[in-house]
């Protein structure tokens, strides 16, 4: 099974340097099916931190990565690992349909995109920690503070379908470490409205791969909006939609070839459907045995 280098933008601290570089497999059938039985009963954050710890084969000298590595990544670099997971399982181009969020219009539209223009290059700065101040005048706050990684998406889930104030809020304290008055120095307990206002877009600017913004304009209305694109969520849409094709490439393969589901499964789906086509060809009508 082919893997490939890749990097992330974030990076993390593993002994004692700096780490970019990572390994990367494609999807079998075997992780499909994992995600498609097992990962629907998970949330989509546990889900993500499951199937990048089945398929990301080494970070740095990390030859052994665990579900907690994999957690402590930032959410950008999640992100990225995800958007290269695509890409080497299915191909650079994604398909998207959208729909004008204009009201009068409300049209549907076809988006292409190419995984590799959404990638973005290693971030300059390399450190877990940042400090930034926030605030005007007597109310200015130094913060330190860390972007949100894996770890607090699954903490965050469990908040976030009955209460997103709450989730939101938990995620912001557990990335804070401290906070501090920028005339004074003394620290302050508890985290001040002004930071809580401020400090997600200071987040946002240090980890940019977090959240992919598509800047769109209606090839109906010329009505200009924006679309988050979660990779995620699209990647999960894809697996579902292919669900059944999955059982159906697992009794075609098995009933021409005579090979074992286990056998099967660990095919990436894009050798899967070179076998199908073999059989497709070598039969009569293109009518394989089933």
């Amino acid at each position: 099974m082919r893997s490939v280098d890749v990097q992330i933008p974030g990076g993390m601290l593993l002994d004692g340097g700096w780490c970019r570089d990572a390994v990367l497999r494609p999807l079998t059938g075997d992780d499909e099916l994992m995600l498609l039985e097992e990962g629907r009963r998970l949330p989509m954050a546990a889900r993500v931190t499951a199937v990048l710890q089945r398929c990301v084969v080494r970070i740095g000298p990390l030859g052994a990565v665990t579900r907690d590595h994999i957690r402590h990544l930032s959410v950008g670099d999640r992100e990225a690992l995800l958007l290269h997971l695509r890409r080497l399982t299915l191909g650079d181009r994604m398909s998207c349909i959208l729909t004008c969020p204009r009201a009068e219009c409300g049209k549907k539209m076809d988006l292409d995109l190419n995984i590799s223009e959404l990638l973005l290059p290693p971030y300059p700065h390399a450190s877990d920690l940042h400090a930034a101040p926030i605030g005007e005048g007597d109310d200015t706050y130094r913060v330190t503070f860390r972007v949100p990684n894996g770890a607090d998406q699954e903490a965050a889930a469990a908040l976030t379908a009955d209460a997103p104030d709450s989730a939101a809020d938990l995620l912001l304290r557990r990335c804070v470490r401290q906070v501090e008055r920028a005339d004074r120095g003394d620290a302050v307990s508890g985290i001040p409205e002004a930071v809580v206002a401020a400090l997600p877009a200071k987040m946002a600017e240090l980890d940019p791969q977090a959240e992919i913004l598509l800047d769109l304009q209606c090839p109906e209305c010329g009505h200009p909006f924006e679309a988050v694109l979660d990779a995620a969520d699209y990647i999960w849409k894809e697996l579902e939609a292919g669900q059944a094709d999955l059982y159906r490439e697992i009794h075609v393969l098995a009933s021409n070839y005579h090979w074992s589901e286990a056998d099967i499964l660990s095919l990436t789906r894009r050798n899967r459907r070179r076998y199908l086509d073999l059989i497709f060809d070598s039969t009569p009508e293109g009518r394989p045995h089933e």
